[in-house]
């Protein structure tokens, strides 16, 4: 049962800090990616949502009982779960913005892949001003205060953790 790090990176422009809405482990921020199965390779076209504060009732002899998704693969038809593990994440900062721990999934038979960006992100300026902003599209850019700030080359992948 591999654990999985969500490892982000971006180009922030007269942004201090990026992080999920309410921080690194924000209860209700939503997750979204595709899932593969662990034992036939099958990828799904639609993506899963998962979020910490949503626990799913899990069927068949899994040592999580409460995990935060749980699904059949379409493939092999076999049971799996993935659980979010809290503790794990950093905000993005001007002086870290590349390869930055944002979450841990615990994976038992689906492993996540092709996360994407979506709303509920917070980011402080570099004059101290928050501003809440929406990923969906890739970027973001906006003028705050008379300064252009810029969110852009949003990157996700999912890699081995070993901790």
């Amino acid at each position: 049962m591999p654990k999985l790090m969500l490892v982000v990176s971006a180009e922030l422009k007269n942004i201090a800090i990026l992080q999920p809405q309410d921080g690194c482990d924000d209860e209700t921020i939503n997750y979204f990616f595709k899932l593969e199965c662990e034992y036939c390779g099958w990828i799904s076209e639609d993506e899963a949502c998962v979020s910490i504060n949503v626990k799913e009732k899990s069927t068949g002899n899994r040592r999580n009982d409460n995990p935060n998704l749980a699904r059949k693969c379409q493939g092999c038809e076999r049971q799996g779960q993935i659980s979010l593990i809290p503790g794990h994440g950093a905000p993005l900062s001007q002086n870290h913005c590349t390869e930055v721990d944002l979450m841990l999934f615990h994976c038992d038979g689906l492993l996540p892949v092709e996360y994407s960006f979506n709303g509920g992100w917070l980011a402080t300026t570099t004059s101290g001003r928050e501003i809440h902003v929406d990923l969906t599209m890739g970027e973001f850019t906006n003028v705050i205060d008379g300064v252009e700030v810029s969110i852009s080359k949003l990157k996700a992948k999912f890699v081995p953790y070993w901790g």
